[in-house]
């Protein structure tokens, strides 16, 4: 205001001419645009009652899309192929299936059987012919001189086997025998047949023999040093279970997967396989779906809804839409969980873009998805988004989306009106705009005259200021020591130490102002060299010791030895230390302690200076860099200087490319904290 004042009352002929010729040609201008807005706001409430109404009726049936195609997917027949062609139906990509009995027991994907209590090794009875004949000939197989009374053991269970499960251990048995009798022989004869007849059956740790016997077999080639079970036969079995042939567990499959890898030296493809899908498809049921399933169920409206349920779900920073619903199959002859889940990326790539664009071809308006937790759009093609769009939440699907309806003709109707307007304002917009840069070219002159008469005047009153006390020391004691001879030999000395002292005061002011000169006319120059920063401070703090000691101030100084060099001006970061000394002295009344700290971490280098002095207000620390300024809001203390200290730190530091930062309360002191990052 003091500025605008001070212009109005020097330029006040020319504003008034300006003015008394825009007036009447502003007010033209703007009856023709009120005339042209009063139009375009009418058509704009036309445009927003059909943007809401459609709106509303696409979001709907958008929802009603996509319920239609979960119920043509939720429904009996659909499930019965699943469970008829589960082993040889490819999982679909998007959405997975599912199905969960009321025991929580998986039905589909199957990878395994689900029921742990079928897995029968000998028969109920303990006094069991097989089942002593294994135990003795396990007992036998520990030590090496009793192997062939293993082999007959293993013989007998054989013969006494019920079951082909009985079987195939003690056959596994003879194998590993002869295996480890180096009887290589009759130990291929046993894991072949493993292999052709009992493919199917599983050992002790649930693997099936028809993975587990070739692995042994190519064992046995290796130390007969001859190929028993080659690379071909390998690579089927390998493909085998790639293909389902064996329905195992996923750690089982993922097992053997490397096992065979391994062998045959392939490296795994990063392309899934169908079955690689049906077991981590299973593994999400498990892990995921059925706590989900399990919580749900404890309300009875529940349990009694036959309706399709959906819920929300985010999981490994992957979002999911988990829909089922209460169904019977009569295959497993009870009612399940019938469901299926969508990944949202897939969904909303593949999906709703072609819902949407057949939305926008009935309607006229555009569509986008808006994700709640961002700014991001996404459809087929992005387009801006004006303000008048309207925000649609859905209802009956838990999308974690919005969706945005857009109204095309509010842009056609900007355009239009924009176009009106510049035709009938053209002329004088060409007009008041040359005026009006007449006008701003006037007054930034006289901006400029301005400020920097303001700035003058408060630079020479400060420095006058400054310049006044030392100059009238050093008058006085001058005139003391020469008007009095016999003065005695103390104040000889203190007065001379008062000269002295209140010399490098002025010397320090007037080098301040001679940098500030020099970095205004833009001709202050660097000597960037390699130094030792820790030997700066230290020399530094040492010659300014005398002062700060002299004043009774105590000094807390910290500075790590063997610290990296580092390239900068040694006297420019001198003035930098004497700077923030000087400033410790000036601003620090009662509590007189200074702080210096130098260490080095693996980011950079850190300098601290802090004192314990009237600090700093919150409102005014982003002020203290600029030219000139001094706090004014410490009451009851006087600043001295000129106000240039900070204003070279801060130049210094940018032209090294160095950080600063302060912290500072009202009577709790202020911390200067310098970064030096160091180049590797």
């Amino acid at each position: 205001m003091k500025l605008f004042s001070t212009v109005f009352r020097q330029k006040r002929g020319v504003i008034l001419f300006v003015a008394a010729f825009l007036l009447p040609l502003i007010f033209v201008v703007l009856a023709g645009i009120d005339t042209f807005s009063k139009r375009q706001k009418t058509t704009r409430n036309l445009l927003e009652s059909n943007l809401w109404l459609s709106g509303r009726s696409a979001l709907e049936q958008l929802e009603q899309e996509f319920s239609d195609l979960e119920k043509n997917w939720l429904n009996v027949s659909h499930f019965k192929v699943l469970l008829k062609e589960e082993r040889t139906t490819p999982i679909h990509s998007n959405p997975y299936f599912f199905l969960i009995d009321t025991m929580y027991r998986i039905h589909y994907p199957v990878v395994a059987n689900n029921v742990e209590n079928d897995f029968q090794i000998v028969v109920q009875n303990r006094k069991s012919g097989y089942k002593e004949a294994m135990e003795m000939a396990k007992l036998s197989e520990l030590g090496s001189a009793t192997s062939s009374r293993a082999i007959e053991n293993y013989q007998k269970s054989l013969e006494l086997a019920q079951t082909k499960q009985q079987e195939a251990l003690a056959v596994e048995g003879l194998a590993r025998t002869n295996f480890r009798n180096k009887n290589y022989k009759k130990a291929i004869q046993f894991y072949r047949l493993l292999y052709t007849k009992y493919s199917q059956t599983v050992n002790l740790a649930r693997h099936p023999y028809g993975l587990t016997a070739p692995l042994q077999l190519q064992s046995i080639g290796y130390h007969m040093g001859k190929e028993i079970f080659g690379s071909d036969s390998l690579l089927a079995v390998y493909h085998l279970m790639q293909d389902r042939h064996w329905l195992i567990t996923p750690p089982c499959y993922f097992f053997f997967k490397e096992e065979y890898e391994f062998a045959l030296g392939i490296e795994s493809s990063a392309e899934e396989s169908e079955f690689e899908k049906v077991l981590k498809c299973n593994q999400f049921v498990g892990k995921t779906i059925i706590p989900i399933l399990k919580e749900k169920m404890k309300y009875t409206e529940f349990n009694k809804n036959t309706e399709i349920r959906r819920t929300y779900l985010e999981n490994d920073d992957t979002q999911y839409i988990i829909s089922f619903k209460k169904l019977y199959i009569p295959e497993l002859n009870e009612t399940v969980s019938a469901g299926l889940y969508w990944n949202l990326d897939s969904l909303k790539t593949r999906i709703l873009p072609i819902m949407i664009a057949m939305l926008e071809e009935k309607t006229n308006l555009q569509f986008q998805l808006e994700d709640n937790n961002d700014t991001h759009f996404f459809t087929q093609t992005s387009v801006n988004i004006p303000n008048e769009s309207l925000k649609l939440s859905f209802n009956k699907i838990p999308f974690p989306w919005s969706m945005v309806a857009i109204q095309p003709g509010y842009q056609k109707l900007e355009s239009d009106a924009k176009r009106e307007v510049i035709i009938y304002g053209f002329l004088i917009a060409i007009i008041i705009a040359l005026m009006l840069f007449a006008v701003f070219a006037l007054l930034r002159d006289i901006t400029r005259e301005t400020n920097s008469m303001i700035l003058q005047t408060e630079f020479v009153h400060n420095v006058s200021h400054e310049l006044k006390t030392p100059l009238s020391l050093i008058r006085l004691y001058g005139e003391t020591l020469l008007l009095k001879d016999h003065l005695p030999e103390v104040e000889r000395k203190d007065g001379l130490e008062i000269i002295t002292k209140e010399s490098e005061r002025l010397s320090y002011m007037i080098n301040n102002i001679l940098d500030f000169s020099k970095i205004d006319m833009g001709r202050k120059e660097f000597d960037m060299k390699p130094e030792d920063l820790s030997e700066v401070v230290i020399n530094t703090l040492d010659s300014y010791r005398y002062h700060l000691l002299k004043k009774g101030f105590k000094i807390d100084e910290y500075i790590e030895p063997d610290l990296p060099q580092v390239v900068f001006d040694k006297n420019a970061v001198e003035g930098i230390l004497v700077n923030l000394f000087s400033n410790a002295i000036k601003f620090s009344s009662d509590n007189k302690e200074i702080n210096i700290r130098l260490w080095k971490n693996p980011k950079g280098i850190h300098l601290e200076v802090s004192d314990k002095g009237i600090g700093i207000p919150a409102n005014e620390l982003k002020h203290i860099f600029d030219r000139f300024y001094r706090v004014k809001s410490n009451a009851g203390f006087e600043a001295r200087g000129s106000g240039l200290g900070l204003t070279l730190v801060k130049h210094v530091l940018d032209a090294h490319k160095w950080q600063i930062s302060v912290k500072s309360a009202p009577g709790k002191g202020s911390t200067f904290s310098l970064f030096i990052p160091l180049k590797h």
